[in-house]
């Protein structure tokens, strides 16, 4: 159904149809005998007739359901072009969503935050954490007032606190309470534009020795970057967040409009999707990064990736990078499969004992990705030259990254 639930009774009717073979919901071919007796239960209360009563009770809610736009199948369409559905407003002839004016005056109507005890806190809390899901209001600009309000409704749980005390949260959480109160309160409508399907994917790895990524598009090019840590982070959970910004960064001017960012931490992956998380420094990770994607008008969708299906795994430790890597995650279905002649080029400048440097150039003759993932005839293609390089002796670059473009140009 859409923009309301069906009843337990109405569904009820729904199966009872289904039990008698009303045609109007099962096919013709499995009637059941007109003499067929149907007994339906509502609580106590029992509904008893032949096949031509079931069949009266179907249209009557078909008729109830259509008078108030309501439908029921996949195949009805709704004729309601504005409906309200739990606080929200939703408008299919703008394809826009806005909040309830029900919603708007419950909150007008809450005591401001600087006098509010403990029971009115942890409504508007709610209220606000309601709105985020909706409209997908990122959390994590208001990370220290939702932190503020969690420790003081930890003390109410554990008894030192009771409902009616005072909520004495800090100016600075209750400013930022006060600004989700003005966003409820403007009630701008959100558009909900149809999703596009990404176009490229960057999976990553981190470790504490340094950080990687693989970036991997439509067309079948491949960019790797990473390099040393030029500050240590102290936990792995700060790594993981901060390689997808440095990777981001790196890449940032070949990235597409919508992309798809793979990582192999069920935290951070639901931390990105949410906006928000627990710990400080994940939260102005995720600040910095939701920041550069908006301001590109970049559409990021975070997954979850196995190690084993990883191609970017190991080289943040600097591990030797292979060509077979590439294979991983793709299920089989490859990103080259003709026969080409491929160029591989390493923007990387390699550094000798005589001080001469130059660009790396790779060809593999007539080989598709597969037959050379498949194949053992091309040992010394798994070292890619300059990645080990790369952490032994790192080129100087902007910030905490270098930058290792490993680009597969196909040609005839």
């Amino acid at each position: 159904m859409e923009g309301n639930k069906a009843s337990p009774e109405i569904l009820r009717i729904i199966i009872t149809s289904t039990i008698a073979v009303v045609t109007t919901v099962v096919h013709f071919l499995w009637a059941a005998p007109p003499l067929v007796r149907v007994d339906v239960w509502i609580d106590n209360i029992r509904s008893a007739g032949s096949k031509s009563n079931a069949t009266w009770w179907e249209a009557q809610v078909m008729r109830n359901a259509d008078g108030r736009y309501a439908t029921m199948g996949e195949e009805c369409e709704s004729g309601a072009a504005q409906y309200t559905f739990l606080w929200m407003q939703f408008d299919h002839t703008h394809r826009a969503v806005f909040l309830s004016d029900k919603f708007v005056r419950s909150v007008r109507a809450m005591p401001a935050l600087n006098s509010s005890n403990t029971s009115e806190m942890e409504a508007m809390v709610s209220r606000f954490l309601y709105l985020a899901a909706i409209l997908g209001t990122r959390l994590c600009g208001y990370y220290f007032f939702i932190k503020a309000v969690q420790r003081r409704l930890s003390a109410l749980n554990r008894g030192i606190l009771q409902e009616t005390s005072p909520g004495n949260l800090p100016p600075a959480a209750i400013g930022l309470g006060e600004r989700s109160r003005h966003i409820i309160e403007y009630n701008r409508d959100r558009n909900n534009k149809p999703t596009e399907k990404a176009s490229a994917a960057i999976i990553r790895d981190a470790s504490l020795h340094g950080w990687g990524a693989v970036f991997i598009q439509d067309s079948g090019d491949v960019k790797i970057a990473g390099g040393k840590w030029e500050r240590k982070p102290f936990l792995i959970m700060q790594a993981e967040v901060r390689a997808v910004r440095l990777a981001l960064s790196a890449l940032s001017a070949i990235l597409p409009s919508t992309m798809d960012v793979w990582v192999k931490n069920t935290l951070l992956q639901g931390a990105a999707n949410k906006g928000s998380s627990k710990s400080h420094a994940m939260t102005w990770e995720l600040r910095r990064i939701y920041g550069f994607l908006d301001s590109r008008e970049i559409k990021a969708s975070f997954g979850y990736v196995w190690s084993a299906q990883n191609p970017a795994d190991g080289i943040s430790r600097g591990l030797v990078f292979k060509l077979q890597e590439l294979a991983k995650g793709s299920g089989g279905v490859l990103w080259l499969e003709d026969p080409k002649v491929c160029h591989l080029l390493s923007n990387y400048v390699l550094r000798t004992k005589d001080n001469v440097s130059g660009q790396q150039n790779i060809y593999i003759l007539r080989k598709t990705l597969r037959q050379l993932t498949a194949s053992s005839i091309l040992p010394f293609f798994s070292i890619l030259f300059g990645l080990y390089r790369l952490f032994q002796d790192p080129v100087s670059g902007p910030e905490d990254y270098s930058l290792l473009n490993f680009t597969t140009n196909a040609m005839r």
